[in-house]
């Protein structure tokens, strides 16, 4: 029985290549990003480990919100740098000062790293003992000037003696680069822009006069890492902390191997679908080449084979197929992470250089999807081969006998109501648990949809197929009758497309609700006619811009924003923090109890949401815990929920007492009664033009740049949905591949009686067409309810407008016609090319 599945497969090479296809694409995908993810941690783990290599222990503030993070974190007096110097043990003490510092391209007057990342300050400690800095070219920065890494230097072709505008947390300055440098070898940190300053200018500039971020410690020899932390420890002043440098590079790793492993999640639920989706095609086409082979399994079964060998020779036939497509994926999966790393670096990251890593769990996962999937998808097909008598050797009109369809609509509204009950259930609820009931609904609505679409097909490609009759006449109907003909088989073609068509069309309902949204909300929830925001991850600007621009003329509003992460109440929260004059008449915000007008550095304001769920009253008292401590807060009043303030608001004052950062992620201007706009913004300009990284805008073109941020992303998503639809393509002609190949007789029978080349073609395309068509038709009902519901659940996170771009769904449907045209390409040519007189002699 092996020999003769081994011959099998080799006879029906190319009728496989394209259910191979399919579980290459799948098995690429997650492959691709499991070597992307392996390694890229283990790129960080080497550069981290390399940068503090020379770090025994590392003295700092304990953060009260998250030990391990340096958000937030307070500095360290410079006290600390010599108590921690004189501990037995201790060879050299260096003290660390970063922050947040972009450089000024000199050439463009732009960022040097413009919407890409971040650019970060430090102060140079090149040449001591715990150093990971080497210069590459010119020497240390003394007052007034700076060095840059050499990557940053290279892409913007500076020069030394160049003159270089940096934007710090004050007003920017000019200094003088006078060298380049490498950090552990790499010419760049990660893709940031890294400038360093002299010690004192580094902590007047980043932090303040006389602190540290930390203190790096280095131990004589032969003296080990965690006995010298506890001598250090025993020394420290209570709230600082001594770790070992081994701790800190595994913290520093771990910071961005949460991000990585965030994208990689994201990357493997598309890798999923499209391992769905070609589960589809694989049961097609071993749906279809059993019923071509009726009468060779009736034989196997005439000269002594047994039904379970029958079907475990099928199983192994798609456990090959499986195993090769695995083989194959697991190559291109490294071409793929290549890449997806080279795209990363697109964005302005500059990953650190380092080979790619296959991990055992890598070729296990490839193998085990590829195969596993494989013979899962083939398991039917398999055990309906199985069911071939061996009488049906002697008749050549032999059919598999099909159950009844009633089964399959009991299954499909089973599935499509368990389905929809998870939708009503997530969209009732909030947040994350919401979006995952929503997810897991649409997949039982997949199934279900796809399991009743045999039903659906008959009437609706009928209707479908009704313009290509009027059209083509004969022809025509000969395509809408082909597509007919097999409600199962253009089911589950159709079903793949679907499954790719209708997530496209729910991303788009959600992507265009997310921008009506946000239109509604600047208008209704934002007093404010003109928008500073900064450049970069997120990166704040100097809190000096809201201050000059306050009292200037025509303006009668200018409070920034910023924000950080507390404890309220025991409670992680995210407080926004503002000028408390303005910021209740910028934000609108609608009171409820108390007085908003009445914050201040000692009062808190809380959405009435929450002040409910935590039983909280005006004039009590909430401990709200920022990185240095406890403070209480007075609840001065509570406001009606707002997507904009968030629940927490304190002032600007209070979040200054506890961080070291003067930095504001926006400053929101209200122009006064019947100024000039024109004039305002000019007003705006001038103040904003020292600050690169600042830009100025209005309500229109704020809420056209936030847009933009979700056409972006809506354009990443669509991209990994094409692989999807890229494999329901291979479906479509592979399943008319096979089909052509199974009414070859019937192909010449109509060559014979006087159809022409040109209209085989034709009806092979119109095939084509209505089933692609057909699955466009169920991706965009299923999508706009998967989108709908989706909408719903997000709710909470600000999404209070539900918007149906109707352009985008006609594009859908026009996409399923264009795939139906070029999956029948080599199908309706090989048809059209079949020898008349072979063909109608075939059995």
């Amino acid at each position: 029985m092996l020999r003769a599945t081994l011959k099998s497969l080799l006879a029906r090479k190319i009728r496989l290549v394209l259910s191979m296809l399919a579980v290459v694409v799948g098995v690429s995908f997650v492959t691709g990003t499991l070597v992307l993810t392996d390694t890229l941690n283990r790129t960080f783990d080497s550069l981290f480990a390399d940068i503090n290599k020379n770090v025994s222990v590392a003295v700092r503030v304990v953060n009260q919100i998250d030990p391990t993070s340096d958000s937030g974190r307070p500095p360290l007096p410079a006290s600390v740098l010599d108590t921690v110097a004189k501990v037995d043990g201790v060879r050299a003490a260096v003290g660390s000062v970063n922050g947040q510092a972009m450089l000024v391209n000199p050439r463009t007057g732009k960022p040097a790293k413009e919407g890409g990342a971040p650019g970060l300050g430090t102060n140079w400690t090149g040449g001591q003992p715990t150093a990971s800095e080497q210069l590459a070219e010119g020497r240390a920065p003394g007052p007034g000037e700076i060095v840059v890494d050499r990557a940053t230097a290279r892409d913007l072709h500076l020069a030394l003696g160049t003159r270089i505008s940096v934007q710090t947390k004050g007003v920017p300055a000019t200094y003088t680069l006078v060298g380049t440098f490498r950090v552990a070898g790499q010419d760049s940190l990660g893709g940031a822009a890294l400038t360093a300053f002299d010690t004192a200018t580094a902590q007047r500039v980043l932090l303040a006069p006389g602190q540290f971020s930390s203190v790096h410690l280095a131990a004589v020899p032969g003296l080990g890492q965690q006995e010298l932390r506890a001598r250090v420890a025993a020394v420290l002043p209570a709230g600082d902390e001594a770790i070992t440098g081994t701790q800190l590079a595994k913290e520093s790793a771990s910071a961005v191997q949460q991000a990585i492993g965030g994208f990689s999640t994201f990357l493997l639920i598309f890798a999923a679908i499209s391992v769905f989706v070609g589960a589809f095609i694989i049961f097609n086409t071993f749906t279809m080449l059993v019923a071509q082979r009726v009468r060779e399994l009736a034989l196997l079964r005439a000269i002594g084979a047994s039904r379970r060998q029958v079907q475990v020779s099928l199983q192994v036939e798609a456990a090959l197929v499986g195993f090769a497509g695995a083989s194959v994926g697991l190559l291109f999966g490294a071409g793929l992470a290549v890449l997806l790393r080279a795209a990363v670096g697109a964005f302005g990251v500059d990953l650190p250089s380092g080979p790619l890593v296959f991990d055992a769990r890598t070729i296990i996962a490839a193998y085990a999807v590829g195969v596993l999937i494989t013979s899962a998808a083939a398991f039917v097909p398999a055990r309906k081969a199985a069911s071939v008598p061996p009488i049906a050797a002697m008749r050549e009109t032999y059919v598999l006998p099909t159950r009844s369809l009633r089964t399959r609509a009991v299954a499909g509204i089973a599935l499509t109501a368990l389905g929809v009950l998870l939708l009503v259930f997530g969209t009732a609820s909030a947040g994350k648990s919401g979006a995952t009931s929503v997810g897991v609904g649409a997949a039982g609505i997949f199934l279900g949809i796809a399991t009743l679409s045999p039903l659906l097909s008959g009437p609706i490609i009928r209707v479908l197929g009704a313009p290509f009759v009027s059209l083509f006449g004969t022809t025509g109907r000969l395509g809408r009758e082909n597509a007919m003909r097999n409600p199962r088989r253009t089911a589950s073609t159709a079903s793949a497309l679907m499954i790719g068509l209708a997530l496209v069309g729910a991303f788009s309902i959600l992507g265009q609700s997310i921008k009506e949204s946000v239109r509604t909300t600047v208008q209704n929830s934002l007093g404010a006619d003109f928008f500073l925001t900064g450049q970069g991850f997120g990166q704040g600007f100097s809190g000096q811009v809201a201050r000059d621009l306050a009292g200037k003329p025509g303006i009668e509003v200018a409070t920034g924003l910023r924000g950080g992460l507390v404890k309220a109440g025991g409670r992680d929260a995210q407080v926004l923090a503002g000028d408390p004059a303005g910021l209740p008449r910028v934000l609108a915000l609608k009171k409820v109890a108390g007085d908003l007008h009445a914050l201040s550095d000692r009062t808190i304001l809380v959405d009435d949401a929450t002040a409910a769920d935590r039983h909280l009253t005006v004039g009590q008292k909430i401990p709200v815990t920022f990185p240095d401590g406890t403070q209480d807060l007075t609840l001065a009043g509570t406001y009606k929920k707002s997507q904009v303030a968030g629940s927490w608001i304190i002032s600007t004052g209070q979040l200054a007492r506890h961080s070291t950062d003067d930095l504001d992620l926006f400053v929101l201007i209200k122009r006064a009664d019947g100024a000039d706009p024109a004039a305002v913004r000019a007003e705006i300009d001038k103040v904003v033009k020292p600050y690169a990284t600042v830009e100025v805008r209005d309500q229109s073109e704020f809420v056209a740049q936030q847009e933009k941020q979700i056409d972006q992303l809506l354009g990443f998503i669509y991209v990994l949905l094409a692989l999807a639809v890229v494999i329901a393509l291979f479906g479509i002609v592979n399943t008319l591949a096979l089909s052509v190949i199974e009414r070859t007789r019937e192909i010449g029978l109509l060559r014979a009686v006087g159809m022409s080349r040109g209209q085989m073609r034709a009806m092979v395309v119109m095939e084509s067409t209505i089933i692609s068509v057909f699955g466009a038709v169920l991706g965009v009902a299923v999508g706009s309810v998967f989108g709908w519901a989706l909408t719903k659940a997000l709710a909470s996170q600000g999404i209070n407008t539900f918007a149906y771009p109707v352009p985008t769904i006609l594009l859908v449907i026009i996409a399923g016609i264009v795939l139906g045209i070029l999956a029948a390409v080599f199908p309706a040519r090989r048809a059209a090319r079949m020898d008349v007189l072979r063909a109608i002699s075939a059995s």
